[in-house]
């Protein structure tokens, strides 16, 4: 257990000195610390069950050789991101371009594109690009939280927070998950990171939301049975939000006795142990590596299914994880191959090296170049570059979403571009004024 525990310190220390590094200039808008923090959020938590509940869990040999490979993944990713950053770049002054227009704009075009064009979803290539596109509300809230935090204006955090909370909550309603919600809340908080001036508030911050992240989540897997069936079931919306407030009502805090929440922990957020369980197939000869085929897929994803109706590959990434681990899976349960089993199952131990290094650069590169366009109050270049960022942030998903949904993201972030700017010539170009923050 020793080495699960040394391992775990080197993720906490890589995400430590990340935050670090994007902290010296503030240049950036937290994008790859909320990569990084849902990354070791599928991988930390099952290690830890291990080392507490050894006893009662399994395959603790698979779960420190996949935790192995996710320690490798996490500091060639901040390597990467250090890479993308070697340039110094500095951001002196915000250009007050209309935010507050823009940011209310970016709020409500996502929720059209999230909850009025839902229907659409089902049709090749628009459905991706309206899904995808959808995701510029969280640019809205994000920077409007960013300033009333700065300002300290306790009204307008309240409103951008409960603005933050709408997507995660029907989507727990109306779907069933959690993880969905889970993704965009971090997605918008890191941002926060990087913006508050106090050292010891944002690491009290990460923290606190790391301790109750965790045990919300096991709360919600006592739950999730009952909320599911009530939703999938089509049950009235009073019935939902019953079964869905027995998370709060039933809330238990992390037991390392508890046999359940040891369970829970090894059953969704021990990304570590399919990894080693694949990595041991393949050593054993029990299968081959796949030596770059998900790759050439996902470069296929690429192609648009609207011009090519009978391509051959889909998101999602159940088959590659049965094929690879020798499991039978469950049809109504996600199998997100993940980025660390995927890296390795195609050219091994290089492949996560190289693997990581490219993504952490290019989340970086991107977080980094749509903060500078905030700053320069160029927001449609903005949209350009912070779509296909958050797209990329898909830690537990495949190579094949991961590029087809980044080609989906900078579609619809040309589609929003234009939008605004044509709403901004229709309402006349706002003075420019420097404004320094």
């Amino acid at each position: 257990m020793f080495t699960l525990i040394f391992l775990i310190f080197i993720c906490l220390g890589v995400f430590c000195w990340l935050v670090w590094i994007l902290r010296r200039n503030r240049v950036s808008l937290g994008l790859p610390v909320a990569y990084l923090f849902s990354l070791l959020l599928i991988h930390v938590p099952g290690a830890i069950a291990h080392i507490v509940g050894d006893d009662v869990l399994g395959n603790s040999d698979l779960t420190e050789m996949g935790m192995r490979f996710a320690t490798i993944g996490t500091i060639c990713f901040g390597a990467g991101v250090w890479l993308a950053r070697l340039s110094k770049t500095e951001v002196t002054e915000y250009r007050r371009s209309d935010r507050e227009h823009f940011w209310v704009f970016c709020l409500f075009a996502g929720w059209v594109f999230t909850y009025g064009l839902s229907f659409l979803r089902a049709i090749p290539t628009l459905g991706a690009t309206i899904d995808k596109g959808g995701a510029v509300w969280m640019l809205g809230v994000m920077l409007g939280l960013r300033a009333a935090m700065m300002c300290s204006d306790r009204k307008w955090v309240g409103i951008w927070l409960t603005a933050l909370m709408v997507y995660p909550v029907l989507m727990l309603l109306l779907g069933g998950f959690l993880s969905y919600g889970t993704m965009s809340t971090v997605i918008v908080l890191s941002v926060l990171v990087i913006s508050i001036r106090s050292h010891w508030r944002v690491a009290a911050g990460v923290i606190v939301a790391a301790v109750l992240g965790f045990n919300l989540f096991l709360s919600y897997f006592q739950q999730r049975d009952e909320i599911r069936e009530a939703v999938w079931g089509g049950a009235p919306m009073e019935v939902r939000i019953d079964a869905s407030m027995n998370i709060f009502r039933d809330f238990e805090w992390f037991d390392p006795s508890n046999e359940k929440h040891l369970i829970s922990l090894d059953a969704r957020l021990n990304q570590n142990y399919f990894v080693g369980l694949a990595a041991t197939r393949i050593r054993n000869g029990d299968v081959d590596s796949l030596y770059g085929r998900s790759l050439w897929e996902g470069l296929l994803s690429l192609v648009p299914r609207i011009l090519w109706p009978d391509k051959p590959v889909f998101g999602g990434s159940p088959a590659i994880v049965a094929e690879m681990t020798g499991l039978i899976l469950s049809e109504t349960t996600s199998w997100g191959v993940g980025n660390v089993m995927e890296f390795y199952i195609n050219f091994g131990i290089p492949g996560v090296v190289i693997g990581f290094l490219l993504l952490g650069w290019l989340i970086g590169m991107l977080d980094q170049t749509a903060a500078i366009a905030d700053a320069d109050g160029d927001f449609g270049r903005l949209l350009l570059f912070f779509l296909p960022a958050v797209a990329m942030i898909q830690p537990n998903g495949s190579l094949v979403e991961l590029t087809g949904g980044s080609a989906a993201a900078l579609v619809a972030a040309h589609g929003w571009k234009w939008a605004w700017l044509f709403w901004v010539k229709r309402r006349g170009h706002p003075a420019m004024v420097p404004t320094v923050q």
